[in-house]
């Protein structure tokens, strides 16, 4: 053997003074933002991005993702802890802020529409440990599966105290209980302070009742229903959302002699500490937050119109005894068809005796027929305007200027969406592609837009059928959320039973289309923030590149974020010129 040849071997054989051999990375790894939906099976990104750069405002919730993949085989006990958060300056955001879920998957066997899809996608979120009973669950460890991807969904929440600053911390990956990489996380403060009751009122509805089943599987008692109950609507409102529904239990009343007697005592237990700020106690997220409404609980059909004028006029004197009267009304009627008016005005002309004063809602879209017994209009997202080259959609289109005459009377402007922003019990065409939407296989844009809607239209508020209809189906959620043609329609949650998800208490899975509802939720209250130091059109130009009409707005992930990120760099200066910190 030439003696080049023997001197190049040995070479090789032997490692060089001072330089370790590196083991293989056993992970591809990269992390995203939460506006990507990332099922199992989609490629490794190109650019895989190795880092976070996050930007928050103090009482807000900021997410992202972090996706793992194994190379060559299965690779179990896999976990993840975070550190502290630190500015140069010694300035603190502990580690306790930090919420980590593994991102489950569904598999969708139907596309809510053409812009759909099927196969495993994720939605449910299961956390380490959960914010409602303090428990950890039993998803971490975990194992990543080869060639599978595992997105991981981290939300820090940036406490009211914390002081305006560039932190930075990490994520740390570990295998067997060794570390093998960490993710460095920049996270930016901004000066401003997000309320914690919501400037965007919502109604989002709640079975109560459904949420046991989901949980025990039928009625067992009324403490499980309070307790469900309770859980289900705290964790809407650390979403920034109001409920309707609860227990479906109406105060217990007696009538007498022309007289009308309500027992408030359950009522109140159940509903009072969420419209007075006591649901979130001090030291949580959120704290005081406020449900911004309440509907009439109607038990049944009363004998006599008098009856039914009694009994809400006992809901109104109440309310307005407790400081709640501004979040009171009364669920007129829902969808109704033009064969219903002469029902609705009936009944609307009842509500109208009550006093003090009640506030009648009604979905459907503006129309001189309901006028004299209509104070909330709530239009389907669908009627603010027509698709072009398509049938109408709606029996009627009113132009804006209809609704701003009604809410410079003093009555007021929702709106909601259904399962006509994906076709209802089809899979949606061409025209059902493009709308705000609730359901899983959608961008993850188009679960956050709503609030931008909102804005734009000049909405007070947004309304949802339900939170939780799946719950009352007899298919497990877990298994089956397809509803009315869309995958996820009306249900938002998961039942969080031990024996799924460890723990020794039920709790409510939030899904990433509950997530991604909340961040819309908060960038309203950056356009309201803005508009409320630098004037309305401060606020108008932002919302303007998001939304162009209520079927055109940014899906771009990239695009939707930077648009964003300016909004709270403006906003941050604006605070800075009030003087320091709103």
């Amino acid at each position: 053997m030439p003696w080049q040849l023997v001197l190049i071997l040995i070479t090789l054989a032997v490692p060089a003074r001072g330089f370790a051999v590196e083991p293989p990375q056993p992970f591809t790894w990269w992390t995203t933002n939460s506006l990507a939906k990332v099922k199992p099976l989609d490629p490794v990104p190109n650019l895989a991005v190795k880092g976070v750069d996050l930007y928050a405002g103090r009482n807000e919730f900021e997410p992202f993702q972090i996706v793992l993949r194994a190379k060559l085989k299965d690779l179990s006990d896999v976990d993840v802890d975070f550190s502290d958060f630190r500015t140069a300056e010694g300035a603190e955001i502990s580690r306790k802020n930090v919420t980590v879920y593994r991102e489950a998957f569904v598999n969708l066997k139907r596309p809510s529409s053409i812009e759909g899809g099927v196969g495993l996608w994720p939605d449910p979120l299961i956390p380490r440990v959960d914010r409602y009973t303090n428990e950890a669950r039993n998803v971490f460890p975990f194992t990543v599966r080869r060639d599978r991807n595992q997105p991981l969904w981290v939300e820090i929440f940036v406490p009211v105290a914390a002081f305006p600053g560039k932190y930075t911390g990490s994520a740390r990956i570990s295998l067997g209980g060794t570390v093998q990489f960490s993710v460095p996380i920049n996270l930016t403060v901004w000066r401003f302070v997000l309320p914690s009751t919501a400037t965007l009122k919502s109604s989002f509805g709640l079975n109560g009742i459904n949420a046991l089943k989901g949980h025990r599987g039928r009625y067992t008692n009324d403490e499980d229903l309070h307790s469900i109950t309770g859980l289900y609507t705290k964790a809407a409102l650390l979403h920034r959302l109001s409920t309707h529904g609860g227990d479906m239990e109406p105060p217990k009343f007696s009538y007498e002699a022309g007289k009308m007697q309500l027992d408030w005592r359950q009522y109140d237990a159940e509903v009072g500490p969420f419209l007075n700020g006591a649901a979130i106690p001090e030291g949580e997220p959120l704290h005081g937050a406020r449900a911004t409404s309440a509907e009439i609980r109607t038990p049944m059909v009363f004998a006599t119109e008098e009856q039914e004028k009694l009994y809400w006029t006992e809901w109104t004197r109440h309310f307005q005894q407790n400081g709640w009267g501004d979040r009171l009304f009364l669920y007129l009627w829902d969808e109704p068809s033009s064969r219903d008016f002469p029902a609705v005005l009936k009944r609307g002309r009842v509500s109208a005796q009550v006093e003090p004063k009640l506030r009648n809602l009604l979905t459907v879209p503006f129309t001189g027929k309901l006028v004299e017994v209509v104070q909330i209009w709530v239009p389907l997202v669908n009627c603010l305007e027509l698709k072009p080259g398509y049938p109408d959609f709606c029996d009627a289109t009113p132009p804006p200027d209809a609704y701003a005459s009604q809410t410079q009377s003093g009555k007021s402007l929702w709106f909601y969406q259904s399962c006509a922003s994906h076709g209802c019990n089809i899979v949606g065409g061409q025209y059902f592609t493009g709308w705000p939407s609730y359901v899983i296989d959608v961008p993850g844009a188009a679960n956050r837009v709503m609030p931008w809607l909102a804005w734009k239209y000049r909405m007070e508020g947004t309304l949802y059928y339900s939170m939780n209809e799946a719950y009352g189906q007899d298919n497990d959620p877990w298994v089956n959320v397809r509803l009315f043609g869309g995958n996820g329609d009306g249900t938002l949650f998961y039942p969080g039973r031990p024996d799924r998800i460890g723990g020794r208490r039920d709790i409510p899975i939030e899904s990433i289309r509950l997530k991604l509802i909340r961040e819309g939720m908060e960038d309203y209250e950056y356009l309201a923030l803005l508009a409320r130091l630098d004037g309305r059109q401060a606020a108008d130009q932002f919302a303007d590149r998001i939304v162009q009409k209520s079927y055109l707005w940014e899906s771009r992930p990239e695009v939707f974020l930077q648009v964003r990120k300016e909004l709270g760099e403006s906003l941050d200066r604006a605070a800075a010129r009030s003087g320091g910190t709103i």
